[in-house]
């Protein structure tokens, strides 16, 4: 599990082409050391029956672009809840953002946290949504196959002097999740999405279930230095009940437009 993946900020009702994702995905054999992870995480039927994940914990982020500013540090809230639905909350020192998918619709929401007057709410587009709705799938279904997408094993590979199996989750041609897993126990080493890597560390037991304690994603920036983002997760609660406005469009100030200037969070 990657659960950071896609967390960087998306910024529109899905186009109707998007609705080809959810014709369902072939059947095919699963390469097996996929069959090994899903056992290292923990029982098949507990895994299969999980209906919502809700994440606290905080997110530290380094820009050495930006490197004055040093670790900016934020609080994070993240819930994925079958089938495809997702609410990821970060609140830094002045600005909260709310990103949210709601099956083929989703939208943005930065609100200053001193002045409820300065927001900014933003309908995604479609290309924002498709990964949204793979990294849910990624962090909901465990390994299976993606919907309407292919599963190929890659054979072997080294990382970190580990002897791993390279398996790719294609959800479309731009959108591949690069999973190695450890070939003796299935333990997921590294995490791969295009420019963006992922490393697990730690663990958190839940009702049987592995999870991880943090997660750290490492991608380059313009200058070609390394971004260091770090989820650290303090509680992990599976199955709860969720109100109905959780995924729901804010109540926007009346009067106000919803186009007032402010920053991302940590700024």
């Amino acid at each position: 599990m990657a659960v950071i993946e896609g967390m960087s900020k998306a910024s529109a009702t899905i186009l109707a082409g998007l609705f080809a994702l959810t014709a369902p995905a072939p059947a095919q054999a699963q390469p097996a050391v996929v069959g090994l992870a899903r056992a290292y995480l923990g029982p098949q039927s507990t895994l299969d029956g999980i209906r919502s994940i809700h994440y606290v914990g905080t997110l530290d982020r380094f820009d050495p672009d930006h490197s004055e500013s040093g670790t900016v540090h934020t609080a994070l809230d993240l819930i994925f809840v079958k089938p495809l639905k997702q609410r990821l909350v970060v609140r830094g020192p002045k600005v909260t953002m709310t990103t949210v998918l709601d099956g083929y619709d989703g939208w943005d929401y930065l609100r200053s946290n001193e002045d409820a007057s300065k927001y900014r709410l933003t309908w995604l587009p479609a290309n924002d949504i498709r990964t949204l709705r793979a990294n849910t799938w990624e962090n909901l279904y465990y390994f299976r196959s993606p919907e309407g997408g292919s599963v190929f094993d890659k054979g072997p590979a080294k990382i970190d002097g580990i002897d791993c199996e390279r398996v790719d989750f294609a959800h479309s041609p731009d959108t591949v999740y690069e999973r190695y897993f450890d070939r003796d126990t299935g333990r997921l080493v590294l995490t791969v999405r295009g420019a963006e890597s992922f490393r697990e560390s730690g663990e958190i037991r839940v009702d049987g279930i592995r999870f991880p304690k943090t997660i750290v994603s490492v991608t380059k920036t313009a200058s070609g230095k390394e971004l260091v983002s770090t989820a650290t997760f303090e509680t992990i609660v599976l199955d709860e009940t969720l109100g109905v406005d959780v995924f729901a469009v804010p109540n926007l100030p009346p009067g106000k437009p919803a186009q007032a200037p402010v920053g991302a969070p940590g700024k």
